[in-house]
């Protein structure tokens, strides 16, 4: 299936310049590539620095990860939900298939992240920054994107259906095949949007 979203992003003309490989650096939990789940539920890793780093296939929920330096990061099947990420630096990171559900987001900066399948459905996003970022088949469906800052970003295949936008700015974001069903738009800056196949039912 991400395979596939991949495939979808290219045709639709979208570089996303993702890079091959990263550098593990924790063995307990970076791994070789192998599909086992590492379970760390609930660990502190508060103020951690993983910049950089290579996280996969990792049971994170309810995990501590207040004001981790994340950057740059790499998050391939990480589950998410219920952890603690105020604070948390996530900016310029690559997440594939990523679990965000409950997650604490205040203060989590995540401008310019590449996302392929990553669910953050009823997450609390609003005020925050995600200009510049790719988002690939992601789902925020029911979420609070109220002031969001999505300007330049590449939204392709994305769930938004029951999305609060409410000032929310979308300027020269280019949305593609993505559901925006039972959003208000009307106060949304949509300057510049372009637009290919997607969804408004009942979008005042």
């Amino acid at each position: 299936m991400r395979k596939l979203l991949f495939a979808s992003a290219v045709a639709a003309g979208f570089a996303l310049g993702i890079p091959a490989a990263m550098t593990p650096a924790h063995a307990e939990i970076f791994s070789n590539g192998n599909c086992a789940i590492a379970d760390d539920r609930g660990v502190n890793w508060a103020g951690r620095d993983m910049h950089g780093q290579l996280l996969e296939n990792a049971d994170l929920r309810n995990a501590g990860l207040r004001n981790a330096n994340l950057r740059g990061a790499r998050l391939d099947c990480v589950d998410l939900r219920g952890a603690d990420l105020q604070g948390a630096d996530l900016s310029g990171a690559m997440l594939e298939g990523v679990r965000l559900g409950g997650a604490l987001l205040n203060g989590t900066l995540l401008a310019r992240i590449d996302c392929v399948g990553c669910d953050f459905a009823r997450a609390d996003l609003s005020g925050h920054d995600l200009s510049g970022s790719h988002l690939i088949g992601a789902n925020f469906a029911r979420a609070d994107l109220r002031a969001a800052d999505l300007r330049n970003a590449v939204l392709s295949g994305v769930d938004f259906a029951d999305v609060q936008l409410g000032g929310a700015k979308l300027a020269n974001a280019t949305i593609v095949g993505s559901d925006f069903h039972n959003v208000d738009l009307r106060d949304v800056d949509l300057s510049n949007v372009r637009l290919s196949g997607d969804d408004f039912s009942r979008s005042p």
